[in-house]
């Protein structure tokens, strides 16, 4: 009954903004989140589990309304999501990450989520895996929002390695590459565009995203518009090559 009764709200939803012409609010997004969320749960022994990184997938037209603010939206909803849990007296592995993103398969109106378990060190966890076995004897992050806020997941460890320069190392905040001097990695080159390409960590693994640049972002000679990325790729930002690194 609660998966039918997620369906035909996810139907309603989406028939009436695009009936209406209405515009998709955030809170609609939230809603969706936390019914991910609940419908996501794995009991082990005295505590029950739920995921902690999340991908939203918005159409086009939607996508762009939210694009100026993505990030500062994506923190409110990581945010929504830490109270939601502790409020139904869930459990993290760590605290929750959201990611916005693009989809031009999806109608207006329409909201896609993916979601899955990452631990602190940026791995995906199996719901029957030995991991949340390991709970139980102290090793997970007991649901404390304070506590949650100040202590983010570390990342995976991974580096860019340019032909020409030092390498950056990557965490668990997004990484711009591009010509603009505020970029984090800053390639002064006239093929670059100004925002060129970003690397963020998405459900435990780093992703690479073109960001609409004029001569494209290449992975092992192939263009891409996003790409998860594994050790020894080569990227290609407006013809210099750069290396991705994980351990």
């Amino acid at each position: 009954m609660e998966r039918v009764e997620a369906f035909v709200s996810r139907v309603i939803e989406g028939w009436s903004a695009r009936l209406f012409g209405a515009k998709l609010q955030p809170v609609q997004i939230a809603k969706r989140l936390i019914r991910a969320m609940e419908a996501h749960q794995t009991i082990s022994l005295s505590k029950t589990f739920v995921p902690n990184s999340y991908v939203v997938s918005l159409a086009p037209s939607d996508f762009a309304q939210f694009e100026q603010y993505r990030r500062s939206l994506e923190q409110e909803l990581a945010e929504t999501l830490l109270g939601a849990s502790r409020e139904r007296s869930f459990t993290l592995l760590a605290y929750p990450t959201v990611e916005v993103e693009r989809d031009d398969d999806l109608a207006s109106g329409d909201i896609r989520v993916s979601c899955a378990m990452v631990d602190a060190a940026g791995e995906e966890v199996a719901p029957e895996g030995r991991a949340l076995g390991a709970v139980e004897t102290g090793h997970t992050m007991v649901l404390d929002r304070e506590a949650l806020l100040r202590e983010r997941p570390r990342a995976p460890r991974a580096s860019l390695e340019p032909r020409d320069g030092a390498p950056v190392a990557l965490g668990g905040e997004a990484v711009l590459i591009g010509r603009d001097p505020q970029s984090d990695l800053v390639l002064d080159d006239r093929r670059v565009s100004r925002k060129h390409a970003e690397i963020r960590l998405r459900l435990g693994r780093y992703t690479l995203y073109d960001l609409q640049s004029t001569n494209g972002t290449y992975v092992n000679g192939r263009r891409i518009a996003e790409k998860v990325l594994d050790d020894g790729d080569r990227l290609s930002i407006g013809g210099l090559e750069i290396t991705f690194r994980s351990e």
